[in-house]
């Protein structure tokens, strides 16, 4: 009678030593994920950035014009998308590239609409600066 006392005592202490050393690697875990997410929160990002840049000021009637730009803070393979100032907002134009392993972007347009044309790049919820180009017939 008493070693089954002893036995079930030893056992009672095992599975509250257990259940004790379960909660110390929980709550270190815990203590170790606050602490990640402290220094995720402290960490700045960077911040999102897109240029362009136009190889012509002027163009002809359905030139081609090429934009160029770098980006920063925008993941490789993200599309960049061109838009033009039309009646006061700008639209979607039909032309789309994606950002190079190298941050950059190539892209080019053709424009029958004479007189002086407001062109950007749109890429992960971020605009680029308007460039202007005119088109002359």
């Amino acid at each position: 009678m008493r070693t089954q006392f002893v036995r079930r005592t030893a056992a009672a202490f095992a599975g509250v030593a257990l259940a004790a050393a379960g909660l110390g690697v929980a709550g270190a875990l815990q203590a170790d994920a606050a602490t990640t997410q402290q220094v995720a929160a402290t960490t700045p990002a960077v911040a999102k950035s897109i240029t362009i840049k136009s190889d012509k000021a002027t163009a002809k009637a359905w030139a081609k014009v090429s934009f160029t730009g770098k980006t920063s803070g925008i993941a490789a393979k993200t599309v960049v998308q061109v838009q033009r100032l039309q009646n006061g907002k700008w639209v979607n134009f039909p032309a789309t590239t994606k950002v190079t392993s190298r941050a950059t972007y190539s892209v080019w347009v053709q424009s029958g609409r004479v007189g002086v044309n407001k062109f950007r790049v749109v890429a992960a919820k971020t605009a680029s600066a308007p460039v202007s180009v005119t088109i002359t017939k």
